[in-house]
């Protein structure tokens, strides 16, 4: 069984190992160390993201979290407060992702330690997810044979499982005006953070549907105080259950910026929109929920199916082929410095992965 004591301690040490996206190497050999410990065969492909197999009976199922945290991440120092694991206040915790690789190998050796048959397993710790699933984009998955998947990345307990998540499209936008001395001669100038600022008035912004939002989450500009800014930067955002909606958000961002453009001849405006991952809905009746709901009722536990707003790697799975399922891993208040994982359901979770490990 599932070792509460033995969870939290790995868990600790991992939040206490700094892997800010980009820089993973040192999660990479712990977590490789733990699972070829463990009796998996580990390897990486190009991108250095860690594939271990593990043999076993049946087609394989994929276990699969990711290895980086967002900032600030580094110098994490974890409190056990009752049963809630949080970090001092200055950085987030890190429980996004670590508890769902912490997750995974106690799930592992639990399972592993009865002596009994398991589930042949494909572990997948993908890198760089946070900030645009870099790391799952990379992944090569012709060293990949699992069709069905569960990603331990969700907030909330285990037994919310996230059957369908949206579109992201990533706007950015270079706005280049004319730069002039803003006391002297301001009418020469042609500022980029007013044409910015136009645009951003006229975009359609917040909760637009009950599937679809927008957001432009950066802009930048300027120089000095006394120079009207010649260059401007957007950075945003709009995603959507819905492809068709997505498509007709992308038709009125791109009508806003010609629209803005046009009054601005002298002006120029670099439009770029990119897809980053396409949306999900997955049956309920599917065979990777039914093998989630077993393990979960094994526990007295009952599936909570939900939809999300967020992308997680089961985005880019699921589009190269492999029903892969987000659960959540007992954390709350992701990406904050109030980020706290719950023990209790962390461990829940540990367990849950060991029936599935064992195919109870």
């Amino acid at each position: 069984m599932a070792d509460e004591e033995r969870l939290v301690k790995t868990l600790i040490e991992l939040i206490k190992i700094d892997s800010p996206s980009g820089e993973e190497d040192a999660m990479d050999a712990e977590v490789s160390s733990r699972l070829k410990s463990l009796g998996l065969k580990v390897s990486h492909d190009a991108y250095k993201n860690v594939i271990a197999k593990l043999d076993g009976e049946g087609e394989p199922i994929m276990l699969s979290a990711h290895l980086d945290t967002v900032e600030p991440g580094r110098g994490i120092k974890p409190v056990i407060d009752g049963g809630v694991l949080r970090s001092d206040g200055t950085t987030i915790l890190g429980g996004d992702c670590k508890a769902g690789v912490a997750i995974v190998l106690e799930g592992l050796e639990s399972a592993l330690a009865t002596n009994r048959a398991n589930r042949a397993i494909e572990v997948i710790f993908t890198r760089h997810e946070e900030g645009g699933l870099v790391g799952a984009h990379n992944l090569d998955f012709s060293m990949v044979t699992a069709k069905n998947g569960i990603v331990f990345d969700g907030e909330g307990p285990p037994n919310r499982i996230i059957l369908s998540a949206p579109s992201q499209n990533v706007v950015t936008a270079y706005i280049t005006g004319r730069a002039a001395h803003a006391g002297l001669e301001p009418e020469k100038g042609i500022s980029a953070l007013l044409i910015a600022s136009d645009i951003l008035s006229r975009l359609p912004l917040g909760r637009i549907d009950e599937e679809t939002t927008a957001n432009i989450g950066r802009m930048e500009g300027g120089l000095k105080r006394n120079i009207i800014p010649d260059q401007a930067f957007l950075d945003g955002e709009f995603r959507s259950l819905s492809n068709e909606k997505l498509a007709d958000m992308e038709r009125k961002f791109r009508r806003v910026f010609d629209e803005v453009a046009s009054m601005y001849p002298e002006a120029s405006i670099n439009l770029d929109i990119t897809n980053s991952y396409q949306a999900y809905n997955i049956d309920p009746k599917n065979s990777a929920v039914a093998i989630i709901g077993k393990a979960l009722a094994g526990m007295g536990l009952e599936m909570i199916l939900e939809s999300t707003g967020g992308g997680s790697d089961a985005n880019v799975f699921i589009e190269k082929g492999i029903t892969a399922i987000p659960v959540g891993i007992g954390v709350r208040d992701f990406h904050t410095t109030w980020e706290t994982a719950l023990i209790s359901e962390v461990m829940l979770g540990a367990q849950m992965c060991e029936g599935i490990v064992r195919g109870k």
